[in-house]
């Protein structure tokens, strides 16, 4: 329920503004973008929805908080960037600014915006082209250290975090599944965590009628060992290739680091 104290219809008087100089700065403020053109309105809308979007809340009850799609949009790429601390950091300073992080997570479920382990993501590059309205791209692979630990993954029923097995150099999705403790322990005492986090990248190339450079995709990202060999590592941009091409995308390239097996 809402406060009780608050009257959509209270007038404001003058030195009642003057005594919040905050208050004052933000009423010429909005006159200021009020009378501005299209182009200067656009500039300030992010900034304009995030104040509305704090001062709309603040009067409220936090089970009825509300936000927009612009800042969903934010607090997904906040969280994405900046992690869990930061995102916390931010929004337990700024309340009522952004979603908690039950809503956060729901927004991540839905938003086809969750990867699952070694899942290579052609149906979504293939939106992403059509979006864009481009056919050609550069592919990358690069490996990153991370901390070994196995994490549950309770919607695919998968445990993350071991080194994902390859078939001829393409990982395996969802390889350790089980409803077995005595699998599970097996896995843990014989198989080795992953110590690598191996990354696709896909980089559409701009057509010549287009100013603006195209937006990366990651394609699949995937824990590894170092084990991998050369071939792995050219049948896997062979099947990388044949499927983009099965979607009208050409790769005209890999590029990755100088690690021999490159």
């Amino acid at each position: 329920m809402e406060n009780s104290y608050v009257d959509s219809n209270v007038s404001l008087s003058f030195d009642f503004i003057n005594k919040l100089p905050l208050l004052k700065t933000l009423i010429l403020w909005y006159q200021q973008i009020g009378n501005d053109d299209i182009n200067n309105k656009d500039k300030h809308g992010f900034l304009k929805d995030f104040i509305d979007t704090i001062t709309n809340n603040l009067i409220k009850s936090s089970s009825r908080f509300r936000y927009s799609d612009t800042i969903k949009n934010f607090a997904l790429s906040l969280y994405i960037l900046g992690g869990k601390l930061t995102y916390e950091f931010v929004r337990l300073n700024l309340p009522g600014s952004l979603p908690n992080l039950t809503m956060l997570n729901t927004l991540i479920s839905t938003s086809n915006a969750k990867n699952s382990e070694a899942e290579f993501r052609f149906h979504q590059l293939q939106k992403h082209f059509d979006e864009l309205n481009v056919q050609y791209e550069f592919g990358s692979e690069d490996a990153t250290s991370i901390i070994k630990k196995i994490k549950y993954d309770s919607t695919t029923n998968t445990y993350n975090g071991f080194a994902t097995p390859l078939d001829r150099g393409v990982p395996i999705k969802e390889y350790y599944q089980t409803d077995s403790f005595d699998k599970l322990k097996l896995w843990f005492n014989s198989n080795d965590k992953s110590s690598l986090l191996n990354v696709h990248m896909i980089q559409p190339v701009q057509s010549t009628n287009q100013t603006i450079i195209p937006s990366p995709f990651l394609l699949s990202a995937y824990g590894i060992d170092n084990t991998a060999t050369a071939n792995d590592i050219l049948q896997r941009w062979w099947y990388i290739f044949n499927q983009c091409l099965q979607r009208n995308i050409r790769i005209i390239g890999f590029s990755t680091d100088a690690d021999a097996k490159y």
